[in-house]
């Protein structure tokens, strides 16, 4: 006659079964886990090493002895702010950001991060750091936003989204709205010598103008953006000389997290020389003004011909969703602080006179104006 187990039995082999788990489960998480951080401290020495070897390298061309390398967002490198970068061939992970200090080509220290929110050093010692989860652009709040972008995690987050901010300055004061005008980071010229970056990588903008103010006191455009009084009514940081400009009457959370931008513009005809190629200006900034080929791409029957800077930059994700061009323009339209379509400023200046600045008509379509001219005002700004 066959018998089976109990109910007693089965009872008492579950709670074996369970205590068994509950031993060996943490046993094999910690041992995963400490694998992982076995694999990312030696994916960090390698890099590392990878570093000295393209030093030695590039020393042994054109005697290349660097003291401070940036770690860009790719894992090679710009030393002692060279244009051109040091490329570190590796395989296995890289990081994203940091610096590298070294001296007689050899690496005495370092402070590099991960895009993908890890940290070797801090994994080894059990403090990872952790990314806030992402809900929507308009709930998140702006440090939040700051840690996805940074960790490129913005699913969420989509091209027209909008958030309102309050703007607390001398000159401007007022809630307004901004929008995710641009995710697209390596697309179109993105990332290669010369190319404007301000229309790469996580850029927003503001949805309408939030002031008005000539780009210069007087009727020129030599120097272009460069030499503008807009640029330094936007950009001015200094906190006792600069606390009626744009950039200050932004809350600190989003200051905290804006990127310096590499901004290319072009020239007018009384300038013969440039910071960029094709007497193109070239500056670094928080704020920036778009350009024309940042809002419009060109229409068959209507074409924009005299900005030098058209090639140096590529038309933004969300006009590029809206379809706008020199033919269709209607989504290029802005309204003023009393909510009527009004011009707004961008940064170019027209190659074939000394006194013109292009803008956006009411209506959306291309323009320009004196440089005196009072027109609005629509920040555009990369975080990351």
């Amino acid at each position: 006659m066959k018998k089976g187990f109990t109910l007693i039995e089965l009872l008492a082999v579950i709670v074996i079964l369970a205590i068994v788990a509950l031993i060996s489960v943490p046993i094999v998480l910690n041992l995963i886990n400490d694998a992982k951080n076995e694999s990312d401290k030696r994916s960090k020495e390698l890099y590392l090493h990878a570093v000295e070897l393209a030093i030695a390298k590039k020393n042994l061309i054109n005697q290349f002895n660097p003291t401070s390398c940036t770690v860009e967002s790719n894992g090679n490198l710009t030393c002692d702010g060279a244009e051109e970068n040091l490329i570190v061939e590796v395989s296995g992970k890289k990081p994203c950001k940091g610096t590298i200090t070294i001296e007689n080509w050899n690496i005495v220290s370092e402070d590099i991060g991960y895009c993908d929110g890890s940290n070797p050093d801090d994994e080894m010692q059990g403090d990872e750091p952790q990314v806030p989860p992402a809900d929507s652009f308009e709930n998140d709040d702006w440090a939040t936003i700051i840690a996805n972008v940074k960790a490129g995690t913005t699913d969420k987050y989509e091209v027209g989204d909008t958030k309102e901010v309050t703007l607390t300055g001398d000159s401007i004061n007022g809630t307004y709205t901004v929008r995710i005008a641009n995710k697209t980071d390596n697309e179109d010229g993105c990332g290669t010598d010369g190319f404007s970056e301000t229309a790469c990588g996580f850029v927003i903008e503001f949805v309408d103008i939030i002031t008005t103010h000539n780009m210069n006191s007087t009727a020129t455009n030599v120097g272009g953006w460069e030499s503008s009084a807009m640029r330094e009514y936007l950009n001015v940081i200094d906190e006792k000389d600069g606390s009626g400009t744009i950039y200050n009457a932004l809350p600190d959370e989003i200051k905290d997290g804006i990127k310096d931008t590499k901004v290319i513009s072009g020239h007018g005809s009384g300038d013969t020389s440039g910071t960029a190629t094709n007497n193109n200006f070239e500056t670094t900034d928080k704020l920036y003004l778009l350009s024309p080929h940042e809002v419009w791409e060109n229409g068959s029957s209507n074409q924009i011909t005299y900005d030098t800077a058209w090639e140096n930059t590529r038309q933004l994700d969300y006009y590029k969703g809206q379809n706008v061009t020199t033919s269709s323009y209607g989504g290029a339209i802005k309204k003023n602080t009393s909510n009527s379509a009004s011009y707004w400023w961008l940064r170019s200046a027209r190659s074939t006179n000394t006194n013109y600045f292009y803008s956006v008509t009411n209506d959306g379509e291309w323009n320009f104006n004196f440089a005196t001219s009072t027109v609005g005002v629509a920040p555009a700004f990369r975080i990351g």
